[in-house]
């Protein structure tokens, strides 16, 4: 037998005994030290090791911390990988009903480069574009199981009659051929506010995801995120339409997008989210970052990985602290699955039907894939840049290969590795947190244990999402 490549051996709270972590499976356990020896070991013979050894052996198996001689453990991952990225069974598509936007943020990739246009043809989805994108989605209909629809923009409720249009017939679509649909929807949510029609026609198109942005207290807020129009701050309406979207049960998740002019203003977001009773909406931090030419003004105010990776440690344990929804589990990886851009059956639509495979590119006319009219038949060049999408991968990287992280990694986002960073992968924050979260999470579930046995509860060590284990020799 042999010990896993992607093993992590951590103090415990005990001293006798140690954390050890599994990337690939991400399982968790506390063992004795007394045959962690094992896991220092290139190969070891399992049949002549002691009784008790063995047992320790066997415990560590199950938790994919050793494994059989045969096993590979590069092409275990690969698989799985490939599994998800190559799988037909759902189809899913971001569709921008325009590019237009109420808002002239001071960080926004789509702004047009020097030598880029992303306005296109049609400010707003015509009927032409749709039928189009209606006769895609009822072809697929007939041999995947689900449809999924992100609505995008610009600022997708300046299209709003566009997206009750489409999404009533595409729930008619998806219920005639008896198959899965879901949508949710990318917003700046200003539209939203004392408009409770609104938020009814959102509710009967089934969109029940929203992602909603507030980059920290109001005079931070409204200097970041203004109206085009300049005629008055957005943060306080922003905050009503949070309310009246919570208030009607819909899944709200506010994303503060940070950087190194806000980055001490983050915090003080969640006492005005308490105020107004919304400790039970999602909240997580973005990085913003100088991904597109027309975002690279803002470059060197852009604040590094490891600088957000200490932010976000900070934040998500003040969430915890302070009660809110998503703070109370700790942050825990799972095994990284592929990008949607780069899953087969994945598109990225604007108003004039171009298709492309990021929404980094969405507007970005050299980098469409196709357009949704005639698709098939569509250029050689058209169909190389979605080639190049669909076979990028971190496998190709020595620096990935070497890297324990790359299980719960997968080289982060292909569009930084192509064509920001000039084809090297970004390294994601797992690589700067992992012992911290994996701790917090044991932490807690070492307290939840202790709790059961005062209580005389029976209940095993923890369960991780792969299957922890809790091994003595």
């Amino acid at each position: 037998m042999k010990p896993s490549k992607y093993n992590f051996i951590w103090p415990a709270d005990d001293p006798a005994k140690a954390m050890v972590f599994n990337s690939l499976t991400t399982a968790l356990a506390e063992v004795e030290k007394t045959h962690l020896y094992l896991l220092d070991l290139p190969r070891f013979d399992y049949d002549t090791l002691p009784d008790a050894a063995r047992r320790f052996a066997d415990g560590l198996k199950q938790g994919g911390f050793v494994l059989d001689d045969a096993a590979d453990e590069l092409k275990i991952l690969k698989f799985a990988y490939n599994s998800n990225k190559y799988n037909r069974m759902g189809i899913s598509f971001t569709v921008a009903p325009t590019l237009r936007c109420n808002f002239a943020c001071t960080y926004c990739y789509e702004q047009a480069g020097k030598n880029e246009r992303r306005d296109g043809q049609n400010a707003f989805m015509p009927g032409i574009v749709r039928e189009e994108l209606l006769r895609f989605i009822d072809q697929a209909a007939k041999t995947v199981k689900g449809v999924h629809i992100t609505w995008y923009g610009g600022e997708p409720l300046l299209g709003r009659e566009i997206i009750f249009d489409l999404s009533r017939k595409i729930i008619a679509a998806a219920e005639e051929n008896k198959i899965a649909y879901s949508a949710g929807m990318i917003t700046n949510g200003y539209l939203i506010a004392g408009d409770p029609d609104l938020v009814r026609e959102l509710k009967d198109s089934r969109i029940k995801f929203f992602q909603i942005t507030l980059d920290g207290p109001p005079d931070t807020h409204n200097r970041r995120r203004m109206l085009k129009s300049g005629s008055g701050p957005t943060f306080r309406r922003i905050l009503e339409g949070v309310k009246l979207l919570a208030a009607n049960e819909a899944e709200v998740s506010l994303r503060i997008n940070v950087d190194r002019s806000n980055m001490e203003e983050a915090l003080k977001l969640l006492d005005l989210l308490e105020e107004n009773s919304l400790k039970n909406v999602s909240v997580h931090l973005g990085r913003v970052s100088a991904d597109t030419e027309g975002c690279k003004s803002i470059e060197s105010s852009c604040a590094s990985m490891e600088e957000f990776a200490v932010l976000n440690r900070t934040f998500n344990e003040t969430l915890r602290q302070r009660g809110f929804r998503t703070g109370q589990t700790p942050c825990y990886p799972s095994i990284a699955q592929s990008c949607g851009a780069i899953r087969m059956n994945a598109f990225v639509i604007d108003p004039d039907g171009d298709m492309y495979k990021c929404w980094s590119e969405i507007g970005d006319k050299q980098a469409r894939i196709g357009n949704i009219a005639g698709f098939r038949q569509r250029g050689k060049n058209e169909r190389m840049r979605e080639i190049r999408w669909l076979t990028w991968e971190p496998f190709e990287y020595e620096d990935c290969l070497a890297c324990k992280v790359l299980p719960i990694c997968m080289g982060g986002c292909g569009y930084r590795a192509m064509f920001v960073n000039k084809d090297r992968p970004a390294c994601v924050e797992w690589k700067y947190s992992l012992e911290h979260y994996v701790r917090a999470r044991y932490r807690r579930e070492k307290n939840m244990k202790a709790e059961l046995n005062r209580e005389n509860i029976s209940g095993g060590f923890y369960s991780a999402p792969a299957g922890s284990l809790e091994c003595k020799a």
